[in-house]
């Protein structure tokens, strides 16, 4: 269930992109974060006040740490898919390399073990990342890349934050406080800079919409993210969040007509062969856990004879 989860969440994301590359630098980025998350404070305010369930959970501290580090991780991408040039599908694969900072930061501080399996799928990935945007010395000096890369590392932080607090706080309290801190973080930046300083006026109804389209793709990505992580280990579901690169691919084609080059396909191909490996490795390993746990059941029934 928590593969399915990360999949329905990798869509949520990749469409919250697609929208802010749609909008470009028509919008400015805090108007983009203010309206975007504002539409998740609705929802789910709305959503904690009927179901009567805490705002704050049990771990406060903890709450506002995995806020930021999404309002930060959310920012950078954002900046990112505004300002950049570089196609969406490119700027996808490196935010998607948040799975790498995912897995180092859960074996270190989460202490998961990560076999040997897990280590192979995420260096087949970065693999697939690598042929995709081919890297070269304009690709490190080119800010906005390092921008989603950055982006990626809170990603990655924040989602092993997520797994903390799977029985500390509600997943709709965890999308909450992400939406309400990030909204508030950007408002006074939006006012100050992009109304007083920038005279931005208001948006069209068009780009009004896309924001909401940001909106609800970040509430679907972040929800399922949260149901997800509360399902199976951080270092188990994050090669999974790679798939949102075929989304992208997907969307780009479709949706843009972007180019996209023969390198491109090839590593969406090794993506998605190591994901099948991943998944492969899990169902082995639950299939030695349940032999394992009916392997010591059995001396306790015997002993009741």
């Amino acid at each position: 269930m928590g593969v399915l989860y990360i999949l329905i969440s990798s869509l949520g994301f990749a469409l919250n992109q697609a929208f802010s590359n749609a909008l470009g630098d028509r919008v400015g980025v805090f108007e983009k974060m203010f309206v975007h998350n504002m539409v998740g404070v609705v929802v789910f305010g709305l959503i904690l006040l009927r179901t009567r369930i805490s705002f704050l959970g049990e771990k406060p501290k903890l709450l506002a740490c995995r806020a930021i580090f999404g309002f930060l991780s959310t920012l950078f991408v954002v900046v990112a898919t505004t300002f950049s040039k570089r196609p969406l599908f490119e700027l996808t694969v490196l935010t998607s390399t948040s799975a790498i900072f995912t897995i180092i930061t859960a074996a270190l501080w989460l202490k998961e073990k990560v076999s040997r399996v897990q280590y192979l799928v995420v260096l087949v990935c970065f693999v697939g990342v690598l042929v995709t945007v081919r890297p070269s010395p304009a690709l490190l000096t080119d800010p906005f890349c390092l921008f989603a890369i950055l982006g990626a590392a809170f990603g990655g932080a924040a989602y092993c934050v997520v797994r903390k607090l799977k029985d500390a706080a509600h997943p709709y309290t965890v999308v909450f406080a992400y939406c309400a801190l990030s909204a508030i973080c950007a408002l006074p930046v939006y006012l100050i800079k992009e109304v007083a300083i920038e005279g931005a006026g208001l948006c069209s109804k068009q780009d009004f919409l896309y924001m909401v389209g940001m909106g609800l793709g970040v509430c679907v990505g972040q929800l399922f993210l949260n149901l997800a992580y509360r399902k199976a280990e951080a270092s188990r579901l994050s090669p999974y969040t790679y798939i949102q690169n075929v989304y992208t691919l997907i969307i780009s084609l479709a949706v843009f007509h972007q180019a996209i080059s023969l390198y491109a396909y090839i590593g969406a191909l090794l993506i998605i062969g190591a994901n099948f490996l991943n998944l492969w490795d899990g169902h082995k390993q639950m299939r030695k856990e349940e032999i394992a746990n009916a392997g010591k059941k059995e001396p306790a029934n015997g002993s009741v004879r």
